[in-house]
């Protein structure tokens, strides 16, 4: 590796952003539909890439070709993370006017909620057909859809790798990495189809014609709330990079200083490690929120004079970092980590799939009182996909951030981190069913997903009684 190839790879995402841009400018079946630009870039990226079309064409020709574009899928990967962790950060150090805490809790245990039911979908799947059909496969494959589609490629790369270490699943890694490719598909593909339905449906609204949580308009340089003077010689944008790279290097920090006390736990301190670093961005969004209070504190007491942080250049920067993560994100897809891994995978998927789109909009429904459709969305691309691809689908329908619905998905996320602890401990229960013959286990683990179901539904539905009589009271007063 030389000193360009970072850059070429952000050099040749940009040549994909701005191709993209053309065409939807000028092709009114791209503009006339709900389509993320940064979506558009990420499958020319693909479907251009040596990855992509070259993969295949390889694959067929059996020789190598160089007329595509040589992405790093490695260098890649790292660019989606450090991307999503840098735009979350800026998000979360802009001053807020408030937040609604019932949205974020409910949305961290629907996110939990989500975990269990794919679970118990997947697992359901996979025990159907190799008691029937597939008797080969291992029951352990649905048990990944969950880590592949709510939780992304890096969680189902990780499991799957300890899985196939303990062999109850061979070529683990492989296959959460494949499913995690078709989640994206359905993330990417039945995401914009469902935006445009639900968008034409009666009773999804595009809301965010006022401000809410957290919100400016990017149009109007009045929204600037920074009061760096000109005499500190440093450019306004400067100091937001220096204060994203101050929350970020704490992130680091803490991070590695977790990871060095857990590497006497052997296999489990390095998984609870990987899983650390998987989920970077939200150890770096509840840093930045610390920081911010911390400054908000200091200003009150009159011990900091001047408010560095500008809400427009912050919302500016984690806009910049998204487009380019989403496009990223998409263009590290390969045809050659598909695999062929039969029929099992693509019932497995296609059930899963469906099922997420009913489960999502149901969902969002019955916790949100406001902001359904982008609610819907994001969660949507993220309980598919990934974070990114849930941004890139509110996006579409909130391009100027005026919803609380990133809050929601950020916020919500660091609540839903530790309540899946348990869901991680669940899952060897299966294990432990198959390496020692006891498919009664089977049935336990079921039994513990229902019930943990359960008790989120039910805090679910206290929260939303809450909130309505809240709202209520509000209404009676005006």
């Amino acid at each position: 590796m030389n000193g360009w190839d970072f850059v070429l790879q952000f050099l040749y995402l940009g040549v994909f952003i701005g191709i993209a841009l053309i065409l939807k400018i000028n092709f009114k079946g791209l503009s006339k539909h709900l389509i993320p630009t940064c979506m558009i870039a990420g499958i020319l990226a693909f479907l251009f890439g040596s990855e992509g079309l070259g993969a295949l064409i390889t694959w067929i020709s059996g020789a190598p070709t160089r007329i595509f574009v040589p992405f790093n899928r490695d260098l890649l990967f790292t660019s989606v993370t450090h991307l999503m962790s840098i735009g979350f950060i800026a998000l979360a150090l802009k001053d807020r006017a408030g937040s609604n805490n019932r949205a974020v809790v409910k949305t961290g245990f629907a996110i939990v909620n989500t975990y269990l039911w794919q679970a118990i979908i997947g697992f359901g799947i996979t025990l159907l057909l190799a008691y029937t059909i597939f008797p080969e496969i291992s029951v352990m494959l649905g048990l990944l859809l969950p880590l592949s589609f709510a939780q992304g490629p890096g969680q189902a790369t990780s499991i799957g790798t300890q899985w196939n270490a303990s062999g109850v699943l061979p070529g683990g890694a492989n296959i959460g990495a494949m499913i995690a490719t078709i989640g994206f598909l359905w993330a990417i593909i039945v995401g914009i189809i469902l935006m445009n339905i639900l968008v034409k449906k009666r009773g999804f609204k595009v809301s965010g014609g006022t401000d809410t949580v957290g919100s400016i308009d990017i149009d109007k340089a009045s929204k600037h709330t920074s009061s760096i003077p000109k005499s500190a010689f440093v450019d306004d944008l400067t100091i937001q990079i220096i204060l994203i790279g101050f929350v970020y290097l704490l992130t680091y920090g803490v991070i590695e200083g977790l990871s060095f006390f857990l590497k006497d736990l052997g296999t489990f301190g390095e998984t609870l490690s990987g899983l650390f670093r998987g989920f970077a961005f939200l150890f770096g969004t509840i840093i930045a929120v610390g920081v911010k209070a911390i400054f908000k504190k200091l200003r009150n007491k009159g011990h900091m004079k001047i408010n560095y942080v500008d809400n427009y250049l912050m919302q500016k920067i984690s806009a910049v970092s998204f487009d380019f993560m989403i496009t990223a994100s998409i263009a590290a897809l390969s045809f050659t980590a598909l695999g062929n891994y039969g029929w099992s995978i693509l019932i497995l998927t296609t059930v899963g799939g469906v099922f997420t789109i009913f489960y999502t909009i149901f969902m969002a429904k019955f916790i949100y009182r406001e902001e359904v459709l982008e609610n819907t969305l994001a969660l949507f691309g993220t309980w598919t996909g990934t974070i990114t691809t849930g941004v890139a689908l509110l996006k579409e329908v909130d391009p100027k951030g005026k919803t609380s619905v990133t809050d929601n998905l950020v916020l919500g996320s660091g609540i839903a981190a530790p309540l899946g602890f348990p869901l991680m401990m669940i899952l060897a229960i299966p294990v432990t069913g198959m390496l020692e013959n006891k498919p009664w286990l089977y049935g336990l683990t079921f039994a513990l997903f229902f019930a943990y179901s359960a008790v989120m539904m039910i805090l679910m539905h206290v929260l939303n009684k809450r909130e309505d009589k809240a709202l209520a009271e509000e209404k009676s007063k005006k």
